[in-house]
């Protein structure tokens, strides 16, 4: 087991608490329809809850942007330490009335992400050691204030086109294009990564940057969501981007089964191929 699995084992056992609550919840009357006197709908969602089966999605309306540093890609340390963010901001949209989202909240979609992250590392890169940037992992339980100011602030800086990191407006404007590229962070960015480099002894940092994902019970046949992501990694050390993919796109069930977790699942062939291409193969646009 890969040490950010083993490292989100605690986050694991929350999800298993938030979702035993949500059940809970749902039976106390706050499941579809609102009527607590209704035997039949107060049980359904944690039936819902032990529901197996496979979720099958079909992927529509993608949008996508991807940039490599040719020169920073190619020289990685393949047994560095690497610095696990998680994700930064991370929105969990929702309906009011949404029976299948018992499971689904922010920890739960960052949980999974960091999953499908973790698996694609360890194909990858079988020798590098990650690091959980969380505290009571790599950091001390004293860092809690300093990674929270962290966060906010790696949000908040500039980073293109005078837009702030968060901001997705770059890249959905650069819709289908993949390309080599070197772009020089800004000092204020820079600083930032070479101080959480040194501070926790890092060459890596792996950086969700923030995450939009959306629930909608009536896509597909037994409902589905919308997925927005801006995902990086940097040479800290060097205040250099290695990688950027920013990807959209509508998951719609054409199954039975709702799609109440392994929301990243449709997003591990979109990262993994920041992980393998061939440089060489891509003709900037």
């Amino acid at each position: 087991m890969s040490t950010r699995l083993m490292s989100w084992l605690g986050l694991l056992l929350l999800c298993l608490s938030l979702l035993l609550q949500a059940c809970a919840g749902s039976e106390n009357g706050g499941g579809e329809g609102g009527a607590s006197g209704d035997s039949g709908m107060g049980d359904a969602p944690c039936t819902e809850c032990g529901e197996r089966g496979e979720i099958k999605l079909k992927i529509s309306k993608e949008k996508f942007y991807r940039e490599w540093n040719e020169a920073a890609y190619g020289r990685l340390d393949s047994t560095a330490v690497v610095g696990v963010l998680p994700t930064l901001k991370v929105t969990a949209g929702r309906p009011e009335t949404c029976r299948m989202c018992h499971s689904y909240s922010a920890d739960a979609l960052d949980f999974d992400l960091a999953r499908i992250e973790d698996s694609l590392f360890v194909k990858a890169f079988p020798k590098m050691r990650r690091e959980l940037l969380l505290p009571g992992m790599r950091l001390p339980e004293s860092d809690t204030l300093y990674m929270d100011s962290l966060s906010a602030l790696l949000l908040q800086t500039e980073f293109t086109d005078g837009k702030k990191l968060e901001d997705f407006t770059p890249w959905q404007e650069r819709d289908n294009i993949e390309q080599k590229l070197v772009r020089e962070p800004p000092l204020a960015l820079r600083n930032l990564l070479n101080e959480l480099a040194s501070r926790y002894e890092l060459r890596y940092v792996s950086m969700p940057v923030r995450l939009d994902v959306y629930m909608d019970p009536d896509l597909g046949s037994s409902g589905g969501y919308t997925w927005k992501i801006l995902w990086s990694l940097w040479d800290a050390r060097y205040g250099e981007l290695v990688f950027l993919v920013y990807s959209e796109f509508t998951a719609e069930t054409t199954s039975r089964v709702a799609p109440e977790k392994e929301w990243a699942v449709p997003f591990a062939p979109r990262l993994w191929k920041m992980f393998s291409t061939n440089l060489k193969s891509i003709e900037n646009h």
